[in-house]
């Protein structure tokens, strides 16, 4: 998946927990987009690699789609990030927020036909039918967005979303748009 669609897995997943629970707060989600960027740190030329300061050291050492790509890279790379952010802001959300946002990302692969394998100590290698950057990753971002929109309405007006929902929706796929519409162009 192109690491857009990582984004707004990692919103959407981040927002289903705070129906649950979690703190809205726009650090958190941001946390939880920075988590679902974090697996392609093994790839050279992904978006993460590209822009974080360091990142291209990391696909030296680790396969694409291997180790950062698995629950143990998820638990690994959470804990020195989630500390550090802990240390700064004495909340553990952060950290929580981050790994939504990983496993997130670990949930978007599995429906590409490359899949991942969860573990580095199971044989496990689930695999979908999504194409990177094809139209059918695109309609995933499309009803992705569509839903992280509409849950993010929710959260913040739940009664007048509850009242206008017609419109809510209309909204929801107005706003979709905007927020993704050059993205689609770019898609095979």
């Amino acid at each position: 998946m192109m690491w857009y669609t990582h984004v707004v897995f990692g919103v959407l997943f981040y927002l289903i927990a705070v129906l649950f629970g979690a703190p809205m707060n726009p650090l958190d989600i941001g946390m939880a987009a920075f988590g679902a960027l974090m697996p392609d740190i093994d790839h050279p030329k992904s978006y993460i690699s590209t822009k974080l300061p360091g990142g291209s050291v990391m696909p030296r050492f680790v396969e694409h789609r291997g180790t950062t790509h698995s629950i143990e890279g998820a638990l690994i790379i959470t804990a020195p990030i989630g500390g550090i952010a802990y240390w700064i802001t004495e909340s553990y959300w952060y950290a929580v927020a981050f790994l939504i946002g990983y496993i997130s990302h670990l949930l978007a692969d599995t429906l590409t036909v490359s899949g991942i394998k969860w573990s580095r100590f199971s044989n496990f290698h689930p695999r979908g039918k999504i194409k990177t950057g094809t139209r059918g990753e695109g309609l995933v971002l499309i009803l992705v967005t569509f839903a992280t929109v509409m849950l993010f309405v929710y959260i913040v007006m739940p009664e007048e979303t509850s009242k206008n929902l017609g419109w809510a929706m209309l909204m929801a796929i107005i706003v979709t748009f905007a927020i993704i519409g050059k993205k689609l162009k770019r898609l095979k």
